[in-house]
């Protein structure tokens, strides 16, 4: 019997050869090797030997072009304003007060970075238009900060001729209506024209915990439908030649339409080695389209191979044909989600048992809103659109009744991850029939069930961790079974991920310092998808966005909320919690004069108290241990008199890394130097645990 996918044995020596890495005299040795094989003889044994080297070459000239990078980036002063070239493939999309566009190479200083930037802008930028590059002055640091819409500018205009171009004009076509119709004009840019910057994250959440996010935004599925539609018209013309034909040049344009998208390429990949098998006259099976495809595509972009649409593209698509093809359909079912959960828990830290029912389910619905998006292109018309708002909430009643089987859980290991994935691939190349379904699902299960042990652990004794949540403050406390939350950080989906890969799946108190968007951004999701005991705020100062949000979501989960006074006290496990407030509101900085300061057990924790705060607690603290240094080291707070009355033998920073403001202030470093205090900070340490045992505390 011959075997049903040949290609799988040099698309595991490319993988491994990828993964492992090496030097350009490991590839030559290794194809001289191959060149040896040919000489004996052994084709298919020099033919998984040239894959290897070739793995070898990429991995190696990776690694030269990435050390070029960090030398390149490690000479630009962060202080500094630099200018950044960059080629324009995406759009800008709004996330709040900030726009972000992704650039996937750049030139600073007229020095080629050959990795993806984020850019932020705290302006509305102009539309891009035609424009083919990007200048910008900013900051360089983990990502480019522009300041003012005066240095930035646009470049160059694409050729009436390059499909690109056909893209834009489409874009522009429609996006007037999205004065009126925001949600569903994003939604058609995203169907039908690949864009998906602009659709908000209320959608993007809805779809992703019903686990469909995959079909909104075009990728696999439309190029599917349109090869589908031309081969079954042509041939249905008796013209099979000119179909396959046709599906070769439509591979071709369709990355060129919609750009150079991952999921796009490896789909057009798909379907352009099918024509040309069908063109030459050597048919292959669909399990061998999937191998030399997904090598391919490697060989084209060997950083896909760390990349999330590719892993769930693949994975997907390889469990379907090695151990459901031909089966009843709940086993396809149970196969995609076997293959697709590990990846979703390791990328997103996020699950969504069904999406592949919910798949099935939605997939009618959203073709017809593809139909709907291309009409819309045609004839922009809010008539028209108004077809595709209908369709769209009937997609989110279904994603909100998938949504009790979706969540947040801990991600399996990077090791685990690679050695369930990487046998399965070894399965794929050596076994077939049962044995090989059975060793695939086997191999799969590895890090699923690594992530259900780390999600469900829970550590001894009491444990008090500063979470790198970036330029904001989250600190959770976890004794005698008790969980204490203080502060979210500023961003919903930072804090998450951290709190399940610590297993945490309920917190008993959380407490809100105060309600700036850095210590509340992550607290509104919190309360929604996490079990909480009770919520502690602040009753002053308690207004704006955010607070707003927080209260909602209390309201909506039935969390109740304790207006925080000054001596509050609560058992936690083995500890108790002691809260204090300023008996005033100060004129100056009153917001964060106005938080909350728990003392825990042998820890005081400040929020971002300044000096006329600390000058009127401080006398009413115990001496500790432990000290959360007050609004992430500036030289406002943590004043003499309150580390002579703490006297901390550690000291705990949450800060960003390149912050904008400075943190920590050199000034207060120096005072925590001058008394002999050990200093983290989550810019430079990331996450700090700290572990309490026996009067004894274990930093790591």
């Amino acid at each position: 019997m011959p075997h049903d996918a040949p290609a799988a044995l040099p698309l595991v020596a490319y993988v491994a050869a990828l993964a492992l890495g090496g030097s350009y005299r490991d590839a030559c040795g290794i194809a001289l090797a191959a060149l040896l094989l040919i000489a004996l003889k052994r084709p298919r044994a020099a033919m998984v030997a040239f894959a290897f080297a070739g793995g070898l070459l990429v991995a190696a000239h990776r690694s030269a072009v990435q050390a070029r990078d960090d030398a390149t980036l490690a000479r630009v002063d962060s202080a500094r304003f630099v200018t950044i070239d960059a080629p324009l493939e995406r759009d800008w999309s709004n996330r709040g007060e900030v726009s972000l566009l992704r650039v996937d190479e750049f030139r600073v200083d007229g020095v080629a970075v050959h990795r993806p930037l984020l850019l932020y802008a705290r302006f509305t930028p102009p539309p891009i238009g035609m424009a083919t590059t990007l200048r910008a002055e900013g900051f360089l640091r983990d990502g480019f900060t522009l300041k003012s819409a005066a240095l930035l500018s646009y470049r160059g205009a694409l050729s009436r001729w390059n499909p690109r171009s056909w893209n834009r004009a489409l874009v522009e076509r429609v996006r007037p209506l999205a004065a009126e119709n925001p949600v569903e004009e994003a939604l058609v840019e995203a169907l039908a024209l690949g864009r998906a910057e602009r659709l908000d994250n209320a959608t993007r959440d809805d779809y992703k915990r019903g686990g469909t996010y995959h079909l909104l935004v075009f990728s696999g599925l439309q190029i599917a439908i349109a090869a589908g539609f031309i081969a079954l018209l042509l041939r249905w013309l008796h013209a099979p030649r000119t179909s396959d034909w046709s599906l070769l040049a439509f591979s071709i344009l369709a990355p060129l339409f919609i750009g150079p998208t991952a999921s796009v390429s490896r789909a057009s990949i798909g379907v352009g080695v099918y024509a040309l098998a069908r063109i030459l006259r050597r048919p292959t099976t669909l399990e061998n389209l999937w191998c030399v495809a997904a090598l391919l595509r490697l060989v084209i972009a060997p950083e896909d191979l760390t990349d999330v649409a590719f892993h769930l593209t693949y994975a997907g698509a390889g469990a379907l044909l090695f151990m459901g093809r031909r089966q009843r359909w709940f086993v396809c079912a149970a196969a995609a989600e076997l293959a697709v959960t590990p990846l979703t828990l390791f990328h997103f830290h996020q699950y969504a048992l069904g999406g592949s029912i919910m798949t099935l389910l939605l997939t009618p619905i959203v073709v017809a809103m593809l139909v709907v998006s291309l009409l819309v292109c045609a004839i922009p018309s809010v008539h028209v659109l108004a077809l595709l708002g209908l369709l769209h909430r009937l997609c989110t009643i279904l994603n909100h009744l998938a949504a009790p089987c979706s969540g947040f859980f801990a991600a399996p290991p990077v090791m685990a991850l690679a050695c369930g994935f990487g046998l399965a691939l070894l399965a794929i190349a050596i076994l077939r029939g049962r044995a090989r379904a059975a060793a695939i699902a086997a191999a799969l299960a590895i890090p699923t069930l690594a992530a259900a042990y780390l999600g469900t652990r829970t550590p001894a004794g009491t444990h008090l961790t500063m979470l790198d949540v970036g330029q904001g403050d989250a600190i959770l406390v976890r004794a005698g079974g008790k969980t204490l939350l203080v502060d979210g950080g500023p961003r919903p989906l930072v804090l998450l991920p951290q709190l399940v890969d610590r297993g945490v799946r309920k917190v008993d108190v959380v407490v809100l310092s105060h309600v700036h968007p850095d210590h509340c951004g992550g607290l509104p999701m919190l309360v929604t998808r996490m079990r909480v005991g009770e919520v502690w705020i602040s009753p002053r100062r308690f207004e704006g966005d955010c607070a707003q949000q927080l209260l909602e979501a209390c309201r909506a989960a039935l969390v109740p909320i304790h207006f925080v006074r000054d001596g509050d006290t609560k058992r936690l496990g083995p500890l108790t919690l002691r809260a204090f407030l300023a008996e005033r509101t100060f004129r100056r900085a009153p917001e964060n004069n106005a938080s909350v300061v728990l003392q825990i057990g042998p820890a005081v924790l400040t929020g971002d108290i300044e000096r006329e705060a600390e000058s009127e607690i401080a006398p009413r603290l115990e001496p500790a241990d432990v000290l959360k240094i007050a609004h992430h080291g500036s030289r406002s707070s943590t004043t003499d008199p309150l580390l002579d009355r703490v006297k901390p033998r550690i000291a705990l920073i949450s800060c960003g890394r390149h912050n904008l403001f400075g943190h920590p202030h050199p000034s207060v470093l120096e005072s925590l130097r001058a008394r002999g205090v050990r200093v983290w900070r989550t810019d430079r340490n990331g996450t700090v645990d700290v572990e309490m045992r026996d009067g004894h505390l274990f930093v790591r």
